[in-house]
């Protein structure tokens, strides 16, 4: 049976492998915070499992996912840059999700599956700090076992 964990581990292996992401976060919000990292870490990409829905033979699993970097108070002019590249940056995260299918990559397992459209929104001081970038909701189905012959009981 497939889990957050493998979920996790595909945003984890996409982050490692992306030429420009520099770290992945997942669980507390709060780990991702200029205070308590630095800036070799940016821009980076959260993934956090929101919701779950039990569909028989899948389970739909919805994601906030972000990616994001700092932006300094004299840097303000290039704050159109940074939704430029940050953007460029969730598109590759969603291709890999959205290519899984026809065995583009190895990041995601051909199995699962991923529901498009993926509407996207920026963001600007996410937190107490200047992260600016990108969130989106993603939802990725995977096969599941609902046979109550494999139930522990």
């Amino acid at each position: 049976m497939q889990t957050v964990s493998d979920i996790n581990d595909v945003f984890k292996s996409i982050a490692d492998n992306h030429e420009q992401l520099k770290s992945f976060y997942t669980h507390s919000i709060d780990e991702v915070d200029i205070d308590k990292l630095t800036i070799d870490k940016f821009p980076l990409l959260y993934a956090q499992v929101t919701e779950a829905n039990i569909l028989g033979t899948h389970t739909e699993y919805t994601y906030e996912v972000f990616v994001a970097t700092v932006v300094f108070e004299v840097q303000h002019d290039f704050v159109t840059q940074v939704y430029t590249d940050t953007f460029g940056i969730m598109q590759d995260v969603i291709a890999a999700f959205h290519l899984a299918q026809s065995n583009v990559n190895n990041f995601v397992p051909p199995e699962w599956s991923f529901e498009m459209p993926v509407s996207c929104e920026p963001f600007a001081a996410r937190m107490t700090n200047s992260l600016t970038g990108w969130s989106a909701s993603f939802t990725i189905k995977l096969p599941s076992s609902t046979n109550l012959c494999n139930a522990l009981y």
